[in-house]
């Protein structure tokens, strides 16, 4: 145990290392969100201080000189408005279902919404692997009737469709640089609630932001009681963000100057 512990050691080390050296070596390093940059950059002088012998100064502000962020372009298309329960609450949860998307703190919300005697819907759609946490199986199979969609849709038609018909879209995710799924499920109708850390504190109004799991619950209990507030909510938020940025209608001039394409 203690030869693959040292051996992960290393290899995280070598990763890094790699990560660091690339980007002194490059012209221009391009980060898809300001955290992703920042996150980078807050590591490079404690990662170097790290080296046995030589330990460089400075680094981090080389790299921080011919650093900028370029968002990912997402192909915000154009799907008809569907037709939404106006008694029930429909969330949504379109993530990978892995650790680090943090489902324990999604559906530990969803049953203290179900222990509160609330009615809402739930699709949890997203990627699914061969080591899923054991918390879908659980909520699965306990509370059947809540379920609309579980797991991926056929084609991404289908999925953009699906989202059309959700009111609210969470994420409980402890990585995130950037965060492609919530910017769809926001484009196509649903109000985000999202945790105020990682990548979303710079795309999202602090109304869409909670600190703990216990506000994260709060707020979907309030929408449950109100559906209409969740429609009312998207209105206002989307009058907020400024979707072009995100989208490749709007990045994709930027892009093709960046790459000197045409």
């Amino acid at each position: 145990a203690v030869v693959s512990t040292q051996s992960e050691r290393e290899r995280d080390y070598q990763f890094g290392y790699t990560q660091i050296m690339s980007a002194l070596m490059a012209d221009l390093i391009l980060f898809n969100s300001s955290y992703n940059l920042n996150s980078f950059l807050g590591t490079v002088d404690s990662f170097l201080n790290k080296m046995p012998d030589y330990k460089p100064k400075g680094v981090a502000e080389l790299i921080r000189g011919k650093s900028e962020v370029l968002y990912f372009p997402v192909e915000f298309q154009l799907q008809g408005r569907q037709v939404r329960d106006p008694k029930v609450l429909h969330i949504v949860w379109p993530h990978r279902w892995e650790h680090d998307k943090n489902p324990v703190d999604f559906f530990n919300s969803l049953t203290s919404l179900i222990s509160s005697g609330l009615d809402f819907k739930v699709s949890v759609l997203g990627k699914t692997y061969q080591d899923v946490p054991d918390i879908f199986r659980e909520f699965q199979s306990s509370h059947p009737d809540y379920i609309t969609q579980w797991g991926p849709l056929d084609s991404r038609e289908d999925y953009l469709t699906h989202l059309g018909t959700c009111d609210v879209i969470v994420s409980t995710a402890d990585h995130e640089f950037y965060g492609v799924a919530m910017l769809e499920g926001l484009w196509a109708g649903c109000y985000p609630l999202a945790p105020n850390r990682l990548s979303y504190p710079e795309i999202y109004p602090p109304e869409c932001l909670y600190n703990t799991p216990a506000q994260l619950t709060k707020q979907l209990r309030q929408l449950c009681k109100n559906p209409g507030l969740a429609r009312r909510k998207w209105e206002r938020v989307m009058g907020q963000v400024d979707m072009s940025r995100y989208s490749w209608e709007g990045l994709k001039d930027r892009y093709c100057e960046m790459l000197s394409i045409g």
